[in-house]
């Protein structure tokens, strides 16, 4: 009975032993993620999926001139960065504008790289990284009508173009008095607008108006200045809120290609591929 009495005890001991090495390996498991659900995602799928809008020229655009139909720019050259840094594959859903931020709250994307400006309306739907370029809000015009245009009072009760859901639409809200205003999904169709004089001018950041002034004569900006609190546009990317490893990682990724020209690079490089695109979509 004595020797039945140890050898249970022994075999219950094992069986503890063991237990207790299962459950330290399942801590180990647990340990390896960060504790972030929606970064861990990231992590096993191996996919960084990201929602984008092409049509935005140098950020996002199909280059007519390439054999592949993919969605190339700065924001893509940008995206891959990210991508690389997490050591994951990049998967790039492309919508419109106005569909980004609903993808990113309802979990359908993991960021959104599009050209988009920080606004407190934005920031309580999504986190943002650290502003990654800037530029200026600018109106344009057919060259024949832009001595018309020299101040913001010259653009009262004139019809007026900007893109649909964006920070330019908010300006001529806001800032400006116009007879009509018209938006639309993507620049080009804008740009389609203004040349045929359905629009007198369109509000629009500088970067993007370039790629049109290069591959249309006719299309000049306007001497008017916008206010100074709607002038400048400094672009971030939207982040499902509470991924706050996934913004330390593409905030380092800021910081890093800011520091080594890799911004002022994708910039140059891919306003005059898209030029040459604008060029061949006009002929």
């Amino acid at each position: 009975m004595k020797k039945f009495i140890v050898n249970s005890f022994l075999v219950m001991l094992s069986v503890g032993v063991l237990v207790g090495c299962g459950s330290g390996g399942t801590d180990d498991s647990e340990s390896a993620g960060t504790g972030n659900p929606d970064f861990d995602k990231i992590m096993d799928r191996q996919e960084l999926r990201v929602a984008t809008a092409s049509g935005y020229a140098p950020y996002e655009f199909i280059d007519l001139n390439a054999s592949s139909t993919e969605v190339v720019g700065v924001d893509m050259a940008f995206a891959a960065k990210i991508a690389d840094e997490l050591g994951v594959e990049l998967i790039v859903q492309d919508m419109t504008f106005g569909s980004i931020l609903g993808s990113l709250t309802q979990g359908a994307v993991d960021v959104g790289i599009a050209g988009m400006s920080i606004t407190e309306e934005r920031k309580q739907s999504v986190d943002f990284s650290e502003p990654y370029l800037k530029s200026e809000n600018r109106v344009i015009a057919l060259s024949k009508n832009a001595d018309q245009f020299k101040t913001i009072e010259d653009l009262d009760g004139t019809r007026l173009g900007a893109q649909q859901s964006t920070t330019q639409e908010t300006i001529i809200n806001e800032a400006m008095s116009p007879r009509q205003t018209i938006t639309l999904e993507k620049i080009p169709d804008l740009i389609l607008e203004l040349l045929t004089e359905n629009i007198d001018g369109i509000v629009i950041e500088d970067t993007v108006a370039q790629q049109y002034l290069i591959s249309n004569p006719d299309i000049v900006f306007t001497d008017v200045e916008i206010p100074e609190e709607h002038r400048y546009k400094e672009t971030a990317v939207a982040i499902k809120k509470g991924n706050q490893e996934l913004v330390d990682a593409i905030n380092k990724v800021i910081e890093e290609s800011q520091a080594n020209g890799d911004f002022d690079n994708w910039v140059a490089e891919y306003s005059e591929i898209a030029a040459e695109s604008a060029k061949t979509a006009s002929e």
